[in-house]
């Protein structure tokens, strides 16, 4: 069992994903806001993160720029989970690139299942 965190403002997406991702039996800590998974993070180490890019406070990329800078979260994968369209996203690649985010998928072509399974890869090979 995994300890996902996630980064979604939209509340009824988050509770989809909180929920798919619980019957296979991983744990999902959900925020909507940075600052508050910045702590959470510190509260419990998660063995993934999954974020939008587009936050109210600030953007998906701010906030890895920030979770990044401490040492213990270095290693930690992240997927983003986004409604941009794909020229939008284009615009972060090399930040993308220098967070180390392991995957991009977009909300209206890759469902719940193309989600899990991404976050099911990255824990093959993290040993989850």
């Amino acid at each position: 069992m995994a300890h996902i965190l996630l980064l979604e403002p939209d509340a009824l997406i988050a509770g989809s994903i909180k929920s798919y991702f619980a019957n296979a039996e991983h744990s999902v800590t959900v925020h909507s806001d940075p600052q508050s998974a910045v702590s959470s993070a510190d509260a419990k180490r998660p063995n993934l993160v999954i974020t939008e890019l587009q936050l109210a406070a600030r953007s998906g990329v701010e906030f890895l720029y920030e979770f990044r800078s401490y040492p213990d979260w270095q290693d930690i994968p992240v997927i983003i989970y986004t409604d941009l369209l794909r020229q939008q996203v284009e615009l972060y690649n090399e930040s993308l690139t220098e967070l180390n985010v392991k995957a991009c998928l977009h909300k209206n072509t890759s469902g719940l299942a193309v989600l899990l399974n991404s976050a099911q890869q990255l824990f093959v090979h993290a040993k989850v």
